[in-house]
């Protein structure tokens, strides 16, 4: 109550009467304020104004959690009724208002109480319907000619079985970026997660925020949806695209097993063709799963060069399609970037480059596109890529996008116009296709691009 009280006083000494008068209806329970409550938070936040005092999350969360305790209340009461659809449809308005509360910050401690109340109800409504659909699994092998082959002087070095002391010593205190092998290789998770039907069964009730569209397309969106209808709509024709390549090209297909050395047999140029995907693109980016969907936490550990810093601050789990891609950027923290399923290719360049990579100084919002024209195009990059830019768009609709600004090259890394970049040519690159299990070390302030060979499932933890 005490939560909810102060966020009623920073709200009323705001002057927002109307916000601060549904916060109070939804901490009694009133009819309906829940509801009023996140809706008024919402509308601030996409009209432009911004959750400009923590008050306004409180706002959200708290009306989202109302609504979703309306919504159980409302399914409770239809329980051995003859009216099963309605019931169904009541607790997922509940999940789905606990997590929408989850994905605007709510504390993991207070919405998850919540989720499992609702979890376990869908769960016993869907034992009458239990089967096993057959949807395809991520690969496992990497078709040939899927992946750009790296020129042996442009691979990433790699160090198999590498203790933290080591790590420490020959990698973080240079910042210098390395493969780190199969660090992951023995996790349940990689067998586990490559499971679509799995993952839809277990978990195609909750609700994730999801990129839609290719990072350059106008039709870019960024949208809420089960995860089940993820697995549906984007993850499983994704995934059979992969299995059709593979039997056109079983022949030269490759194992995981065989990519753990293949680097060395890899040549990428830089007017390497770079396919685009045929299937819808999504992508489930920087997301914190694991705080909302804790049991997956049992399903991997993070990697030993963790504990060097006592251990992982985040972990985010990125899940896509084929042809998801993060244009080249840096990060103001240090990164241990994993697959747990699927192949990704990485292209990493040296701080020292920041010269070189033509960086681009609005927000992600404003260029998932290759910029066609532009002032300075010609005139070389800002040399501050060491600066910190971790400050939060506040006037902008989040929904799992990234927050960061002034970090991103203008520079297509796979197709480089020299013309429009010249002194692009001056940076080097460091390349390494990632398989299940397979870790790369990135260095704060390191540039790095990443795309999605096949469907795939990676992790990420931040130190």
């Amino acid at each position: 109550e005490s939560f909810g009280a102060d966020a009623v006083r920073d709200l009323q000494a705001e002057g927002c009467a109307d916000a601060a008068d549904a916060l109070l209806g939804a901490i009694a329970g009133d009819p309906g304020a829940g509801a009023r409550a996140a809706a008024i938070a919402w509308a601030r936040l996409k009209t432009g104004v911004g959750w400009t005092t923590p008050a306004w999350r409180e706002l959200y969360v708290i009306g989202q959690l109302r609504e979703a305790t309306e919504a159980g209340e409302q399914a409770a009461a239809l329980e051995g009724s003859t009216r099963a659809a309605e019931r169904d449809a009541a607790l997922r308005r509940a999940m789905l208002a606990v997590d929408m509360a989850h994905v605007m910050g709510a504390p993991g401690e207070t919405a998850r109480p919540f989720a499992r109340a609702i979890e376990t109800c869908l769960k016993l409504n869907a034992n009458d319907e239990i089967h096993r659909e057959e949807l395809p699994m991520i690969p496992d092998a990497l078709p040939a000619n899927v992946a750009p082959s790296i020129d042996p002087k442009h691979a990433l070095p790699r160090r198999d079985a590498l203790s933290s002391k080591e790590f420490k010593k020959d990698f973080f205190n240079q910042d210098k970026p390395v493969c780190l092998g199969a660090v992951g290789a023995s996790w349940p998770a990689l067998a586990k997660w490559r499971d679509l039907a799995w993952l839809k069964k277990q978990h195609g009730h909750r609700n994730v925020p999801l990129e839609v569209g290719a990072f350059d397309d106008e039709a870019w969106r960024e949208e809420v949806t089960s995860l089940g209808r993820f697995v549906d709509e984007f993850l499983a024709p994704s995934a059979r695209a992969d299995e059709n390549l593979a039997g056109r090209m079983k022949n030269g297909a490759q194992t995981s097993a065989t990519l753990l050395d293949a680097n060395k047999r890899r040549r990428v140029t830089d007017d390497t063709s770079v396919t685009r995907c045929e299937t819808k693109i999504a992508y489930l980016a920087q997301h914190q799963l694991f705080e909302q969907i804790p049991d997956l936490l049992a399903d991997f550990e993070a990697p030993e060069v963790c504990d060097a810093f006592g251990g992982a601050d985040r972990v985010n789990a990125w899940i896509g399609t084929r042809g998801t891609v993060t244009p080249c950027h840096f990060d103001s923290y240090d990164n241990v970037l994993g697959q747990v399923a699927g192949f990704k290719f990485v292209r990493l360049y040296d701080a020292k480059d920041a010269p070189f990579m033509y960086r681009h100084e609005g927000a992600w919002e404003e260029n998932r596109t290759w910029p066609s024209s532009g002032e300075g195009e010609k005139k070389g990059a800002k040399d501050d890529g060491g600066e910190e830019n971790e400050n939060e768009n506040a006037n902008a609709l989040r929904l799992g996008a990234r927050g960061a600004q002034g970090n991103i090259s203008r520079v297509d890394v796979e197709r480089p116009d020299h013309e429009k970049f010249p002194l692009f040519a001056n940076a080097r690159h460091m390349d390494v296709v990632l398989g299940p299990g397979e870790f790369v070390y990135i260095p704060a302030r390191c540039w790095h691009y990443v795309r999605a060979l096949t469907t795939s499932v990676s992790l990420n933890f931040l130190f």
